[in-house]
C-alpha cells in the first residue's frame, strides 16, 4: 500500500503572469502520492487614496478573483473602518450567508456584482466623521482577498465678507472676514490689496500678527467642522481717493487649487465737520434750555388763563338792588342788573 504524505506550500508570486497551477503540476510530477495544499501570498498592495467633499457620495473599489461555480452563499464580505491595516475600528458593511447587514447608514454593496468578483462599497452623504482608512475583506474559503482605501473628506468653508464698505475721512474702519464650516482645521488666512502686495498674514496658531491684523483660533462646531474670523483695521489715510480693494485670501485643501479669495472695496466718505455742521453736544444743551423755557411759558399761560376765566365768570361790578352805589358782588346769574 502506498504511503500518503501531506505537504503545504506557500507560493509567493513575484513575477506577473506566474500561475500557481503551473507550479503545482511540477510538484505533483515528482510527488504523485502527496496531497498538496497551496496558499497564495500576494504582494502587499499600496493603499489607494481618495479625496472627496463632505455631502457627496463615493465608491470604494474592491475587486477579487471569484472561482467558477461558487454560489453567493459561499462568499463573505466585510467592510470596516480601520485603526491600521489589521485592526478594525468599527464595521461598515457585512455580507454573509446571502444576508447583508448595514452598520453605517447609507452603505451598500451590489450583490449581483459579487458573482462577478466586485465587492465595491458605495457610501452616501459623506461627513467629516467618515474620513479614515477602509478595508475590504472577501472570504471564499480557503482564499481571502484584502483591499485598503484611505478616504480623505474635506468640508469647504463658507466665507462672509461685504462687497463694499466706507470709512470717514480721518477715521479708521475694521473689515471682518468670517470663515465657517471647514475641515480639516488647518487653514491659512492672508490679507492682500488689489495690486497683490501683502498687508499681513494671519496664522491659526498666533493671535495678533500686527497692529492692524488679527486672526483668531479655530473654533470647533458641533458637526466636526471649524470656524474662524480674521479682521484688518484700515486707516482712512491709507485708502486712495478712488478707494482700495482688500482681499481675504484663504488656503485650504478643500478648494480645487487649494486657494480662494474674496474681496471688499473700501472707500473714503466725506470729511471733517464744517462750520455749517451742528455740534451734537451743543444740540443737547440747546434742547434742554428750550424745553425748560417752553415748560415755564406753558405754566404761566395756564395760570393766566385760569385767572381770566375766574374774573370773567365768577365776579362782576354792578349796582345791588335797593342801593344807589355800584359795588362788586358775586355773580349769581349770567345777566347783570343795573
Amino acid at each position: 500500500m502506498l504511503q500518503s504524505h501531506v505537504i503545504i506550500f506557500n507560493i509567493q508570486i513575484l513575477q506577473q503572469g506566474t500561475q500557481p497551477q503551473t507550479l503545482m503540476t511540477g510538484i505533483k510530477r515528482y510527488y504523485p502520492n502527496w496531497f498538496v495544499f497551496w496558499t497564495v501570498g500576494a504582494k502587499a498592495q499600496s493603499t489607494k487614496k481618495i479625496a472627496i467633499l463632505a455631502g457627496t457620495d463615493v465608491t470604494l473599489n474592491c475587486s477579487f478573483k471569484k472561482p467558477e461555480h461558487v454560489p453567493l452563499k459561499k462568499i463573505t464580505v466585510e467592510w470596516g473602518m480601520m485603526v491600521d491595516k489589521e485592526t478594525i475600528k468599527h464595521l461598515v458593511y457585512t455580507f454573509q450567508n446571502e444576508s447583508a447587514k448595514v452598520h453605517r447608514e447609507g452603505s451598500r454593496v451590489d450583490q449581483t456584482g459579487l458573482l462577478q468578483g466586485n465587492a465595491s462599497l458605495r457610501l452616501f452623504n459623506m461627513t467629516v466623521a467618515d474620513e479614515g482608512l477602509y478595508r475590504c475583506r472577501v472570504i471564499i474559503t480557503p482564499n481571502t482577498y484584502k483591499v485598503s482605501s484611505q478616504l480623505e473628506v474635506s468640508a469647504r468653508p463658507s466665507v462672509s465678507l461685504p462687497e463694499t464698505a466706507m470709512v470717514m475721512e480721518g477715521e479708521e474702519r475694521t473689515l471682518m472676514c468670517d470663515i465657517t464650516g471647514f475641515y480639516p482645521e488647518n487653514l491659512a488666512v492672508t490679507w492682500l490689496i488689489q495690486n497683490g502686495s501683502r498687508v499681513a498674514r494671519g496664522s491659526m496658531a498666533r493671535g495678533a500678527i500686527s497692529r492692524d491684523v488679527c486672526t483668531g483660533m479655530a473654533v470647533p462646531n458641533p458637526d466636526g467642522t471649524y470656524s474662524v474670523s480674521s479682521h484688518i483695521t484700515v486707516q482712512a489715510s491709507a485708502v486712495g481717493s478712488g478707494g482700495a480693494m482688500y482681499i481675504c485670501h484663504i488656503e485650504h485643501r478643500s478648494y480645487p487649487d487649494g486657494k480662494y479669495s474674496k474681496s471688499i472695496l473700501l472707500t473714503v466718505q466725506g470729511g471733517k465737520p464744517t462750520h455749517h455742521s451742528i455740534n451734537p453736544g451743543f444740540n443737547a444743551v440747546t434742547l434742554m434750555v428750550v424745553t425748560s423755557l417752553v415748560s415755564v411759558l406753558l405754566v404761566f399761560s395756564v395760570i393766566g388763563g385760569a385767572m381770566v376765566f375766574y374774573r370773567y365768570f365768577y365776579t362782576g361790578v354792578f349796582c345791588c338792588a335797593g342801593t344807589k352805589a355800584c359795588t362788586p358782588c358775586r355773580m349769581v346769574n349770567t345777566e347783570v342788573a343795573w
